[in-house]
């Protein structure tokens, strides 16, 4: 659940803390990596095209497990 210390940060801040690109987080979004009120949210719910935030710590924390993965779990993601 989200605390009031939970940093939140646009695609492109994202990517440049995660040293990835912002394509990288779509196709991680698409895959099913980062979860949807997990890992991200837009920024006004209602509005659909509204800009999407990351949250940075549950990002490093899915990295690190997809990265702790065999390459054999990666090529079916």
């Amino acid at each position: 659940m989200a605390t009031a210390s939970t940093t939140w940060a646009t695609a492109r801040a994202a990517a440049d803390h995660l040293q990835v690109s912002e394509r990288t987080l779509l196709r991680w979004r698409n895959a099913g990596l980062l979860k949807p009120g997990v890992h991200y949210r837009r920024k006004f719910v209602t509005a659909p095209n509204s800009p999407i935030l990351y949250r940075l710590d549950e990002c490093e924390q899915a990295m690190a497990a997809v990265f702790a993965s065999d390459y054999l779990t990666l090529e079916q993601a």
